[in-house]
């Protein structure tokens, strides 16, 4: 008896060192996504869980945060390893520009361009707002300050030659924005995100509502000033009363992360993603647009070298 209980020790004595050394084998990632009432929460989980079920000795773990911006601050500090961030923001900091002047952020790389976020303005349904010029004097929700939304509404002004001076600017979130447009503080809310947005779906569940559109000459103007906008359509019937496709434009969300990160790791995630793409559409309507022959356009910084292996085996990238 005596003899068996000491070789079980000695046998724990032996495997629990292993143990420990497979334990810390395992990759912890931690992934910035954005509030709970937002998009890019649910796909990020969506990805998430994929990696860590179909990725093995990786771990990935979603953070709530205020959005792209955040992220990037985050992954300038490493706080995180991976985020969903604007393309248009990614750019911007990749290149120092406009916030990032002073101080770019040089230690990210991209991984996948996942779905358009359309520009959306919203405004009540008996509103005489029909286009960008008419926010002009309005009280006009434009994001938080320093948020993506934020950054792309002072483009949006420098097209239509307007200032904060020429509107009652707020700059506050999107949860603020729809809680003031219910209680008629704000005449118009200012999105950039994937549809449906829940936002604009719980300020259409007790008012009346309409899409105000961009196009023509300056929508023109813009995407020639900033390559990283694109077309976009928000299709007819994606809130309710609205009855015919809207012309606006687009900065697509994008799918970030740290440069540091090993190569081959990389390259197994992406692969997984893209090998589980039904798991992201069924976490929400925007996961459908997920689609492997649009993960690089839109891409404004340079690829990580794991994600860019598994673009050039699927022949994306020569």
């Amino acid at each position: 008896m005596k003899k068996r209980v000491f070789c079980s020790l000695l046998a724990m004595v032996f495997v629990l060192p292993l143990t420990l050394n497979l334990a810390s084998a395992q990759t912890r990632l931690l992934m910035g996504t954005g509030g709970l009432a937002g998009v890019y929460y649910p796909i990020g989980g969506a990805i998430a869980k994929i990696i860590t079920s179909k990725v093995k000795g990786i771990e990935t773990t979603v953070q709530t945060s205020a959005a792209g911006m955040e992220n990037l601050r985050l992954l300038s500090m490493k706080e995180i390893d991976m985020g969903l961030v604007q393309n248009s923001d990614a750019y911007n900091a990749f290149n120092g520009l406009l916030f990032f002047k002073d101080k770019p952020i040089k230690n990210i790389r991209g991984i996948a361009v996942l779905y358009p976020q359309p520009i959306q303005i919203i405004v009540r349904a008996d509103s005489n707002i029909k286009s960008f010029y008419d926010l002009k004097g309005k009280r006009v929700g434009v994001g938080a300050p320093g948020s993506g939304e934020e950054t792309t509404f002072r483009r949006l002004m420098s097209v239509y030659n307007l200032t904060y001076k020429d509107m009652d600017a707020k700059l506050i979130s999107l949860a603020e924005q729809s809680a003031q447009f219910k209680d008629r503080h704000l005449d118009a809310m200012w999105y950039v995100s994937g549809v449906p947005a829940s936002g604009i779906l719980d300020v259409a569940s007790v008012l009346s509502i309409k899409l105000v559109p961009i196009s023509g000459k300056e929508r023109d103007d813009l995407i020639k000033m900033d390559p990283y906008f694109i077309k976009s359509t928000v299709a007819k019937g994606s809130y309710p009363g609205m009855t015919a496709d809207l012309e606006t434009i687009a900065s697509p969300a994008y799918l970030i992360c740290l440069e540091s990160l090993k190569e081959d790791d990389v390259y197994r995630m992406t692969k997984a993603m893209f090998e589980n793409l039904n798991e992201i559409a069924a976490s929400h309507k925007q996961g459908e647009n997920v689609k492997l022959e649009t993960a690089l356009i839109g891409s404004t910084i340079p690829l990580h070298p794991g994600a860019e292996k598994f673009y050039k085996e699927k022949g994306l990238i020569k």
